[in-house]
């Protein structure tokens, strides 16, 4: 039987003010209240609010849909802000027992490209806030953007975590299928469930796309892509944002029809069935390993990281940000150390990019930047004004201090 692994991502960043070179706040109040509220809202009402109902109804109507989502620190604590019905929501998904918060990192992170000591540190304070609110320890991974290494993976197990979920980049895999179950090459019980971005691309980005040669795409054409994969390659898995339903396809699309009628076509057929992540963990079966010296992501074609270093903006600013690590971790300024890491977040780095032009890009819905390198300004007086609070109020910063500035030069 084919195994179909659901699982959706929610990764609502703070988005920064604009300043002028000279506007630096005197609260340090970097990010912007309006637009972090106006856009919690929009989405909760287009899209989280909604499809988690849908989520709950069926819960409710079949005992055998299951499905897996995880949502960053920062999300958590602007719809507890902003549309707390949305936490609501879940925890009513989570409480049937047949849903399973994956673990991920607070700020939606790109920590796990600088190395391991940043990324634990997301990763802890997002154990702490998932425990409070949903009071889960979470035993499955997705990183940000789907990034993995071998490295990565072998940080991951040594955090507690078994499962991981990332992308099936072709070029990682040859030959080989996103549908079979793998594990690292280095630390062979931690499983790898990779992502068929074919089927996913299917939804995410084809669903409206008149000039699809598969347009328009039902639920039987849908189940017959799925039915296609060889029945030995049992895991079929979908991981997209769950903005997809509602946000980057509205509801007009269809594409809440869409969904409902998958997910009860799935539950009423006795060749698929729905899995959790955690669900793998056990198989002891012998695996084949994935190798994946260099990281990879789910994005673009490529499935590579340029989205985010791929230029040099984004590798000065990524450099500078983590220079201040020592600083962060000798800090007793917390409102400092929120901001720290919350200037680690992906789409900081992707308004920086020149991969793309804006139009081309699901992600870039909400860039107010006229240009990468105005992101890149704005960000750069951001982060040395966060340095300076870093060093506040400490006595014991001095050397550190001059440790950082001597890295600087």
């Amino acid at each position: 039987m084919r195994k179909v692994c659901f699982h959706f991502q929610i990764t609502q960043p703070y988005r920064l003010r604009t300043y002028r070179f000279f506007d630096i706040d005197k609260n340090h109040n970097y990010f912007d209240d309006f637009q972090n509220s106006y856009l919690a809202n929009r989405l909760a009402e287009r899209c989280y609010l909604p499809v988690t109902q849908m989520f709950i109804d069926l819960l409710e109507r079949y005992d055998n849909f299951y499905l897996s989502f995880s949502i960053t620190g920062d999300s958590i604590r602007l719809f507890q802000d902003n549309y707390p019905s949305v936490i609501d929501n879940l925890k009513k998904m989570v409480a049937t027992g047949k849903v399973e918060i994956v673990g991920n990192t607070f700020s939606n992170s790109i920590a796990s490209l600088y190395g391991k000591k940043a990324f634990l540190e997301q990763i802890k304070e997002q154990e702490k806030l998932l425990k409070e609110v949903f009071d889960v320890k979470p035993t499955s991974f997705c990183n940000t953007e789907l990034i993995y290494s071998d490295e990565i993976g072998e940080w991951l197990f040594e955090a507690g975590y078994n499962v991981v979920l990332t992308e099936g980049a072709k070029h990682i895999l040859g030959w080989k299928s996103p549908s079979y179950l793998y594990c690292n090459p280095f630390q062979t019980e931690l499983k790898l469930l990779l992502r068929n971005y074919s089927l996913c691309d299917d939804i995410t980005l084809r669903f409206e796309d008149k000039g699809w040669d598969k347009y328009p795409l039902t639920v039987d054409k849908y189940l017959s892509f799925l039915k296609a994969i060889p029945e030995d390659a049992a895991y079929i898995n979908l991981f997209m944002d769950i903005e997809t339903i509602g946000e980057y396809h509205p509801k007009e699309s269809g594409i809440f029809d869409f969904f409902y009628h998958l997910f009860v076509e799935i539950a009423e057929r006795e060749e698929l069935s729905f899995i959790l992540p955690s669900e793998v963990a056990s198989v002891k079966e012998d695996l084949s390993t994935m190798h994946s010296p260099w990281p990879i992501s789910g994005s673009s074609d490529e499935k590579d990281v340029n989205e985010w270093l791929g230029n040099e903006l984004q590798q000065e600013a990524f450099q500078q940000l983590f220079i201040l690590e020592e600083l962060y971790a000798e800090s007793q300024n917390n409102n400092a150390k929120m901001n720290w890491l919350r200037l680690q977040a992906a789409d900081h780095f992707a308004f920086m990019s020149t991969k793309w032009f804006p139009e081309l890009s699901v992600k870039r819905n909400f860039d107010v930047y006229p240009s990468p390198y105005q992101a890149f300004i704005n960000y750069m007086n951001v982060l040395n004004d966060v340095k300076l609070q870093l060093e506040l109020n400490d006595k014991h910063l001095t050397k550190v201090s001059k440790k950082v500035r001597n890295k600087e030069q």
